[in-house]
């Protein structure tokens, strides 16, 4: 290889071996030179001399060509350090500090030389974020909206990661209060990065006077005449004294209220309300507490949601490998519903049942079934693998007798799940035995089952962006919370999420996070599973601190009130993102087509039109494969939204759906308004970075550029050209043979 001094090297390879064209091209020279040893009539030397030469160098070249010749270029090229500057462009920027918008100190900020000299000697990628993270070419005053709905800055971070990490990022700006809405807690991305995040905190980290609606934590599912609690919890700050009230309102009717005295300093105050529904279908409950003079703003004043008003009682069968504390853990929350009637079956080692077996009936006649750890089957420490033709080999110890007994049972659920769309709730145990859970229940499993061990391991449940989202993890937990939970039992078992599935909660271990999945739910021919691959939900009772209520319940009560609400017989079915979003905020709308079938269709026709009064709006939403459909939609205007969709296939309509999602009800941004000084003072220390709060942010510059692995990079530009594959040199063969033919012809030698 040769290098030439513009750090430019190239070199030349082919498919075949270089020795062999060398041989063949002398071949071919000596050739043309036998050709033309003797020619009638005789013809000068000069031109003989030119006739084995153009003769010699086309053959050469077709030769050349055969071998499939490959340019190897090489460029070295130098990349300076980058400096990433995130800037919070969400809506609680526009929160007040001592009189002062927090935007304004932005603005002024991104107008400093602290802000335009960040990098330093460097190059700079300039980023706005909020729901989402914004490249820019530049920054400026009037390039700042603060009109975000919510703020992850967890998936700022990473975005602009995987966007620079391959030109030579070095470092990240972070501009931001620390008050993080939505996704993950963004210490653990920052951790992730392996650069210094050096934080530009703004805000003030006092309370400020404020009276808001907190939390409300309310099943999404409730039942005709029974009676659904509902837990609010109102949060003052900054008041000496006072009253207000607070209301529970149902199409602008008070339906209930409570008064409540305020303390001096922040407090909060529980109100538990209770609503019994007189009419089935879904209705839209608010909480709204009343306003205050002086306090900081009302927009986080009241909360709205949705609940479902069902009519019918729900029967429970549990199946149970084992007695456990999950076993005991579920019927106790399940029969503090009276709405739910539960039937256990436990088996015990050998293959009997603690009391009456169940038979096909009991399953038909269901409405859920819940299996903890079972099947089960004393497996051994390395008990199953996975065959070629993705087959789990069971290695178990069990007795044949218990093996029977459970296969038995699997195809009466499977008869069940199949005939009469029972839904399916598994949570595992220790000895779960994979393999016979795969033999009986494989079509309806939402995870592949990569491999089976029996080891045991803790590991904590992190929830995914989807999973915040779903109402089964809707439990009061903020997003951070679920990190503090003690941590979950899962063998060193291994699963994949399949196509269709949805995984809300990860894991996560030694706080390094995986995407090995611990919580699933998947939809498939009318049917719904959720699936655990961790067990001991008993251990998150334990969790007093952290929790406002029992955590695992709710989840139970959740989980099996959204298994159990029977979806329509629709071949098309189209549903917001979700049921509240923030003004300013895009409106997602998603569809699923099937055929007759139940079989995905990704050829339909999916056009959806949304009203708000006289306003109406059309959206047609693009497929997205397995039948799945998405649209946004930009919604400017707060107020309840109806909307209704249907899908064509060849110019027929095979079904129609209809629904309702509100906008700026929720105002998430002002839900908390402190600074987060100590998270924004964690990411810096634990990344390398450095703190310092806006108004003194004149030390930033120095900061970047003295860091040490703030240095450039040579970077290695690699390029193949294909000669063989260049039309010019054949050209230029095919060029070479007509010369020397027309040469021929002027000789006589035709």
């Amino acid at each position: 290889m040769l290098f030439i001094p513009a750090l430019t090297s190239f070199a030349l390879s082919f498919a075949e071996s270089i020795a062999l064209l060398i041989v063949l091209i002398a071949a071919a020279v000596l050739f043309s030179i036998w050709v033309y040893r003797h020619t009638v009539p005789e013809i000068t030397r000069r031109r003989r001399v030119t006739l084995i030469a153009l003769r010699a160098l086309a053959l050469s070249v077709l030769l050349f060509l055969l071998f499939e010749p490959v340019l190897n270029l090489q460029r070295g090229e130098e990349l300076p350090p980058r400096t990433a500057l995130l800037v919070d462009d969400s809506r609680s920027m526009t929160v007040e500090d001592a009189g002062v918008e927090r935007g304004s100190r932005v603005r002024e900020f991104v107008s400093s030389g602290a802000f335009r000299n960040a990098e330093g000697d460097g190059e700079r990628s300039p980023w706005l974020f909020s729901g989402k993270a914004y490249p820019m070419q530049d920054i400026t005053a009037d390039s700042l909206r603060f009109d975000g709905g919510e703020t992850d800055i967890s998936r700022a971070l990473q975005s602009v990661y995987e966007a620079e990490s391959d030109r030579n990022l070095r470092s990240v700006v972070l501009v931001t209060d620390g008050i993080f809405t939505a996704g993950k807690n963004p210490l653990y991305s920052a951790r992730s990065l392996g650069m210094p995040v050096h934080v530009v905190a703004v805000g003030d980290s006092t309370e400020k006077k404020d009276i808001l609606v907190s939390r409300v934590l309310a099943n999404s599912i409730a039942y005709l005449e029974s009676t659904l609690p509902i837990d609010v919890t109102v949060r003052s700050a900054g008041f000496e004294g006072g009253a207000t009230r607070v209301r529970l309102i149902e199409g602008g009717r008070t339906i209930a209220e409570e008064a409540v005295a305020l303390a001096p300093g922040v407090n909060e105050y529980p109100v538990n309300f209770t609503w019994t529904p007189e009419e089935e279908g879904v209705r839209r409950l608010t909480v709204r507490v009343d306003a205050m003079e002086g306090e900081l703003t009302e927009k986080n004043n009241s909360r709205t949601f949705y609940v479902k008003v069902l009519k019918s009682r729900m029967k429970v069968v549990i199946v149970a490998g084992a007695p456990s504390p999950d076993v005991s853990l579920l019927q106790r929350e399940l029969r503090k519903d009276k709405n739910i009637e539960t039937q256990l079956f436990v088996r015990k080692t050998g293959g009997a049942w603690y009391e009456d077996a169940p038979v096909a009936e009991t399953f038909l006649g269901a409405d859920c079934i819940a299996l903890v750890g079972f099947p089960s089957g004393g497996m051994s420490a390395d008990a199953g693998t996975v065959d070629d033709d993705g087959s789990v080999a069971d290695r178990s110890t069990g007795g044949g007798s218990a093996r029977s007994v459970d296969l038995a049972a699997l195809r009466q659920i499977a008869d069940a799940v199949e005939e009469q769309r029972v839904p399916l709730f598994i949570l595992p145990s220790r000895t779960m035995n994979y393999a016979a859970l795969k033999q009986g229940l494989d079509a309806w499993l939402p995870y592949d089952i990569v491999q089976t061990r029996m080891n045991e391991t803790e590991v904590f449940f992190e929830p995914t962006r989807e999973g915040l989202q779903s109402p089964i993890l809707s439990s009061g937990l903020s997003a951070d919370s679920w990190n503090e939970l003690p941590p979950l039992f899962k063998t060193e078992s291994s699963f994949r999420a399949r196509a269709g599935a949805q995984v809300l909660g990860t894991m996560n271990l030694n706080n390094i996070s995986f995407d090995e999945p611990l919580l699933l739910t998947r939809r498939l021919n009318r049917s719904k599973v959720l699936a655990w691959t961790a067990y001991a939900l008993w251990r998150w009772e334990l969790a007093y601190d952290v929790q406002d209520g029992n955590v695992p319940g709710i989840l139970i009560s959740n989980a099996v009130r959204w298994l159990t609400t029977r979806e329509e017989d629709k071949q098309v079915r189209i549903r917001p993102a979700k049921e509240f979003f923030d003004s300013g905020e895009e409106v997602e709308l998603l569809g699923q087509v099937y055929n007759e079938s139940y079989e995905p269709i990704d050829n339909a026709a999916v056009t959806v039109t949304v009203r708000k009064g006289d306003e109406v709006r059309e959206l047609v939403l693009s497929p997205q494969g397995n039948g799945r459909y998405a649209g946004v939609l930009d919604v400017t205007d707060e107020g309840d939204y109806t909307y209704s969709g249907a899908a064509e296939v060849d110019g027929r309509v095979i079904g129609e759906d209809e629904g309702r999602f509100s906008v700026g009800e929720l105002n998430i941004e002002f839900q908390n308004t402190r600074m987060n000084s100590v998270l924004l003072r964690q990411i810096a220390a634990e990344t390398g970075g450095s703190y310092r709060t806006i108004d003194d942010a004149s030390g930033l510059p120095a900061a970047v550029h003295d860091a040490e692995s703030y240095t450039a990079i040579t970077r290695t530009i690699k390029r193949d050209i294909q000669l063989w594959n260049i039309v010019w040199l054949l050209a230029l063969a095919v060029l070479l043979f007509a010369t020397e033919w027309y040469l021929r012809k002027q000789a006589g030698l035709m």
